[in-house]
């Protein structure tokens, strides 16, 4: 059975986090390692073929011990069953990264509204979509030294407004 290493436990509140570098990193790292699980779990579905109930095909005597493929259905199960709470962890870290580069309920709040779409579209598909710096240019439709600037300047929103008015698209330093 494939199996990852244990993952340290992530908090799903940027505000647990030293600042906005630190939680991006652990935004980016989560869709990293949600991507990776995601991935094995499907080719390992993948290599469990499809098997007929016999069909036309003349029957074989198989020498394999296990004819019926079950066992790699069983090691998918068993690898999914165990990555289950890691991947929630995951998910749930970058929900709370979408809720600060969108806003709490999804329709233009956070970073977009204080800092507009550039700099928000950047910012999600470099750390909740962890892309590349070509990749998140080309999405965005800017050169790579320009996502990275406005990534930079989505991180320095957050630091000086903080958690709570980015979330909310309020442009007012915490006190």
């Amino acid at each position: 059975m494939l199996a990852l290493a244990p993952a340290r436990v992530r908090a799903a509140s940027p505000s647990d986090y030293a600042d906005a570098h630190e939680f991006f990193a652990a935004v980016r790292d989560a869709s990293r390692e949600a991507a990776r699980i995601q991935s094995t779990a499907h080719r390992m579905q993948d290599s469990e073929g499809l098997r007929g109930s016999g069909g036309f095909e003349p029957r074989v005597r198989s020498t394999n011990a296990d004819p019926s493929g079950m066992s790699r259905v069983d090691a998918r199960i068993d690898f999914e069953a165990a990555n289950e709470r890691r991947l929630e962890e995951d998910y749930a870290l970058i929900d709370a990264a979408c809720a600060v580069i969108y806003g709490r309920d999804g329709l233009g709040d956070g970073l977009e509204r204080l800092m507009g779409s550039a700099v928000s579209d950047c910012m999600w598909w470099r750390f909740c979509a962890a892309e590349s710096w070509a990749v998140v240019a080309d999405a965005c439709g800017y050169s790579k030294s320009q996502a990275r600037r406005l990534c930079a300047q989505g991180l320095d929103a957050c630091d000086f407004f903080g958690w709570a008015n980015v979330a909310d698209g309020i442009g007012g330093a915490e006190g």
